[in-house]
Order: structure tokens, then sequence, then C-alpha cells
């Protein structure tokens, strides 16, 4: 009997539509691969921040602790909900990185977060589980995360529903977006929105000003809307008129039609990639008693629970400790920016290239956050095919390119490479 015939319907797509050879990872193992024999081959694809020798940034505080857990500590189950330590210190790291008069009112109208084992994707997976059902429209932008299609779209089967986030200039515009949910509005159905800041593919996050443009919808909406917020990167902001923070505390208390799930993680926010960590938290439209918020909260723990059960304890355990102790914290944080220093040193140089140069196929995208600078490929040409002539010219990158969609773009990971290889990078891309 074939193999196939086991299968079940879903088994069959994902057969179909998931293709591991792509994306991301693939050009990835390809870089990796063609490191080994290209002297002083410089690898941009993935979005892991590296130090000048190759090695993970990572902070030696977590390290360190991890070192010094119990044998309970770190081989044990976890809570389903997160350890309760945890997840209190975790909703409090996360306030504390928003405007004070945006602190109290943000904490009244979310939930504790809960832990999701397989990181942000598993929260994504989770949110889309619980909030939508399969054919319901989910809004995404054009330029967005491969595995959001996997996810979404071949595992979910959400209805794919695209709209564009950045211009053909390369400039941020929620314009776009607005007209889809109008649109979606007027058949009166729930409708999903993903929002992803620093954006991943382009390193784009919003001003206050831009961002309003969504609000003052989202403010009016009569249609059921949850919103999958993204929040990967939150933080790495390198501009001063740019939102440096989750834009989460400014997607609640709009309208009680909007719900908002903010997915985040420890992957980037404390550079423990491997550790498998993600978290979720529910914030409302208005204000709702303690045993609503218990309530969703509980519906997120049994949701996570179907799918993996619980989370990894260990980093749970040294980030408890962690910021229980005042020194201990203020140390990781000490740590955390120098990692952002290292990184923002890496943008400024990026950008500084990129504002003096210009290419017949392609064009810099106003990126001003995140770990990746993005070029919008002309129309013209193939973004696969640039990559092809890149990679083997010495520097890997990762294309973006979607006929259907018109998506067309480069990526490349300045969080990778080291300060002093950032101009021969950008002169391989740009003589190509």
């Amino acid at each position: 009997m074939k193999f196939s015939s086991f299968l079940s319907t879903k088994g069959h797509h994902i057969d179909d539509t998931v293709d591991l050879k792509k994306g991301t990872l693939a050009w990835g193992i390809r870089a990796k691969n063609k490191a080994k024999t290209v002297p002083g081959f410089i690898n941009a694809t993935i979005g892991s921040a590296t130090d000048d020798d190759g090695s993970l940034l990572i902070l030696p505080t977590i390290k360190k602790e991890i070192n010094e857990l119990t044998s309970d500590q770190l081989f044990g189950y976890a809570n389903v909900r997160g350890q309760k330590t945890f997840v209190k210190h975790w909703k409090e790291d996360t306030l504390s990185t928003f405007p004070e008069k945006l602190v109290e009112r943000t904490d009244q109208l979310s939930t504790l977060p809960v832990t999701t084992c397989g990181g942000l994707t598993a929260g994504l997976s989770i949110t889309g589980q619980l909030f939508l059902e399969e054919n319901d429209s989910l809004l995404v932008p054009v330029s967005r995360w491969r595995n959001v299609d996997n996810i979404f779209f071949r595992n979910l089967n959400l209805r794919e529903e695209n709209y564009r986030l950045i211009t053909k200039e390369g400039k941020l515009c929620f314009e776009n977006l607005v007209e889809k949910i109008e649109e979606k509005e007027k058949t009166g159905k729930k409708v999903g929105i993903y929002l992803n800041f620093p954006n991943n593919p382009s390193g784009i996050s919003p001003s206050f000003d831009q961002l309003k443009v969504l609000l003052e919808k989202l403010e009016e909406v009569k249609t059921s809307v949850i919103i999958f917020l993204d929040d990967a990167y939150e933080g790495y902001v390198f501009e001063k008129n740019v939102i440096n923070h989750s834009i989460f505390p400014y997607l609640v208390d709009l309208n009680d039609n909007v719900l908002t799930a903010k997915i985040d993680g420890i992957s980037k926010r404390y550079c423990a990639y491997g550790m498998r960590l993600g978290l979720v938290t529910l914030g409302f439209g208005k204000h709702k008693g303690q045993e609503l918020k218990e309530q969703s909260r509980e519906l997120l723990a049994k949701a996570a629970r179907t799918i993996a059960s619980s989370s990894p304890r260990g980093i749970q355990e040294v980030l408890a400790k962690i910021f229980s102790d005042e020194e201990k914290k203020q140390q990781l944080l000490r740590e955390k920016k120098q990692v952002f220093d290292i990184i923002e040193s890496r943008y400024k140089l990026t950008k500084e290239i990129t504002k003096k140069n210009g290419h017949p196929y392609f064009t810099s995208v106003d990126f001003n956050s995140g770990f990746f600078c993005y070029f919008i490929v002309n129309d013209n040409k193939s973004a696969s095919a640039l990559g092809e002539e890149i990679l083997e010219k010495g520097l890997g990158i990762v294309p973006f390119e979607n006929k259907d969609t018109g998506l067309n773009g480069i990526r490349m990971a300045f969080c990778s490479i080291k300060r002093e290889n950032i101009s021969r990078a950008l002169d391989i891309l740009y003589s190509t």
C-alpha cells in the first residue's frame, strides 16, 4: 500500500504545499555550504545576532544561571500555563518597555501570558486555531515572514488576503490595510489581521503618526477583528521618530470589537534562540472583569496542552531567578544593551551606505529597525535569480518572490555580519 493512502486531506495539503527546500532555511543551508569552499564568504541569511567570530551573541548571565539549575529545574515538567513566577515577571518586563502613561491601562486590559512550546510559531498556531475557522480571512502584508504561510494557510487553511504595507518607493503605509478592513467590514464577517513590527523581512517599523491611520479605523470597526501581533523583534528600533516598543498598548482599549493576541518570546528578546519558548498575551478592546481574563487565559493553556503539553521549564526557571534578583536583572539588561549596541552599529553603517547608493535592479526600503535591510527588486528582474548571482559572488542573502502577490525583493541580515564586513557585503550586492 502506498504511504500516501494513509494521509488525511490535511496531510496531503501539507505535503503538497510546504516546501523545505525553499525559503530562509534553504538559502541559509546553501550559504553555509558555500562558505566551506569560498574564502571570505559572507552569510547574511539567518536572523540570529552573531558575534564577530560567527558565534551567537548570547547573554552570559543566562548561560551562567543555566549551569546552576538543579536537575528538577532543568529536566522537570513545567506548568502548562508557564511557571508562575516566570510569567508574572515576563509581563512586568514587557510593561516596563512601554511609555509610563500606557502601562497601567495596558496591564488592566490584558491577561497574564501563557507559555507555548515551539517558540513564537506555536503561539501563532494556537491563537489561529482558537480564533479563526477554516476559510476565515486573514489579512497579511505582502512582505512577511514565510512561515506565516505555513502556519495559517497551509496548516490551518485560512483564506489568504494580502495588503500592501510597503509602497513601491519603500515607504511604510497603512492605507491599503484600512481599505481591506473596510471591504471585510461590509461582509459582516470576522476577520484576522497579522501585524509584525519590526517587520520581517523589510526591517520597517511605524511612527505613531503612521500607526494612527490604522488605529482610527480600528476605533470604529463594526465587525469582529482579531489581531495577531508578531512581536519577535520588538525593541530593536534604531531611529528616534519610530515607536521603539511593541504597538500592543495602542491596540488595547480601542473598541470592544477588537481582540489582540500579542505573541512574543525569548529568542530575540533575550538571545535564547534554540530554547523555543514563546508566550501569548491577550489584550482587550474594553475593560473586562478578572474572571473573563482568567477564563481566556485558561483557554490558551488548554490549546497549548493539546499541541505540546507544556513548555521547556529550564529557561523559565533561569529568567524567573534573574528577574527576582535586582542585581542579576540589571546585569542581564546591561548585557542585552551591549547586544543592541552591536546590532545598532551594524545598522547605522548599513543605512549610511544604502543611502548613498542606487542600483538599476533594486531599491532599498526605508528600513529603521529589526535585524534586516530589504531591497525591492524591479519587475523586470527576478529576486531569486538575483539571489543566485549574489551567492556566486560571495554573499548569502534571502530572496522573497511571489508572482501572485507581486512580492519581489531581497533581504540581507546585517545582524549576522561583523561590522568590518558590511561594506564588502554591500559592495557585492551593488555590483551585481
